[in-house]
């Protein structure tokens, strides 16, 4: 009986040190992984102030999608998987280091896309002085956004550059080859638009521009498989501010803020 406990004691020491060890083989301090993957977004209402030489009035309450290209099996190889087309649709990558055990810094692009819902009615205050499109009240009406009044997009898009941080908690293993955890995390970044707007038969402005700032909260589950490689999915939840959108040729700016909430799905490899 005493050789069958001292046994049985060894047996879970060896065990209690490998579950360790494959733990640490896992996501281990010192570290790197890398990324890419696509994503699906959703935005609040938001009021959006355009402000110009001959304008400065405000859309209330102003709806908008994504625009995320629709999975065909042709789409997969042309758009997704194309290294010519990889930036059409919205996607992401990012780069990390565990700076501990299970905790990792990162550093990322969130492409999203951003798209005025076209022909909405919505509220409209301020005052245009644009010929053809003049609104010399100041008080609130309905503005119906067509094509001849007004289109406005992020589509090239809606970017965010951020740090992150990430927290891993392994639920399951398999010897050194498979894992699953979950993890949550969260960053604060600079957002990076480039905006297409077409308004008041102005030529619009298509630069990359700092226009405010973004913050986000994110949980998910990563899978790991053949040791290093891993998918991950995850919900990112977030606040914008957009301060200072570019919109004309001839100087006009925007300005919105509005939650957005970010669906990811991602191919990744530690070593």
């Amino acid at each position: 009986m005493k050789a069958l406990l001292i046994l049985f004691c060894l047996f879970s020491l060896v065990s209690q040190t490998n579950a360790v060890e494959i733990k640490e083989n896992i996501r281990q301090k010192g570290q790197w992984y890398g990324y890419w993957g696509w994503n699906r977004s959703q935005y609040s209402d938001s009021d959006i102030h355009f402000k110009g030489d001959d304008h400065d009035f405000t859309l209330h309450s102003t709806s908008a999608k994504d625009r995320q290209n629709k999975v065909t099996t042709s789409s997969i190889f042309d758009r997704y998987l194309s290294p010519v087309n990889l930036t059409i649709p919205q996607y992401n990558y990012r780069a990390g280091y565990y700076i501990a055990d299970d905790w990792a810094i990162s550093l990322g692009f969130d492409h999203m896309k951003y798209v005025v819902e076209a022909d909405q009615i919505v509220s409209m205050s301020g005052t245009i002085s644009t010929s053809g499109f003049e609104k010399t009240a100041a008080s609130r009406e309905d503005k119906k956004l067509d094509e001849d009044f007004m289109n406005f997009e992020h589509t090239d898009g809606l970017n965010m550059i951020s740090i992150e941080t990430e927290y891993f908690h392994s639920l399951w293993n398999h010897g050194q080859d498979y894992d699953f955890a979950l993890f949550a995390g969260a960053g604060f970044g600079a957002m990076v638009p480039k905006t297409n707007v077409r308004m008041l038969n102005y030529k619009r402005n298509d630069e990359f521009h700092l226009a405010g700032y973004a913050t986000s909260v994110k949980a998910g589950f990563e899978f790991t498989f053949f040791h290093n490689w891993f998918f991950r999915a995850l919900t990112k939840l977030g606040y914008t501010n957009l301060g200072d959108v570019l919109t004309t040729s001839e100087g006009g700016k925007a300005a919105q803020s509005f939650y957005f909430e970010e669906y990811i799905g991602a191919i990744g490899y530690r070593f």
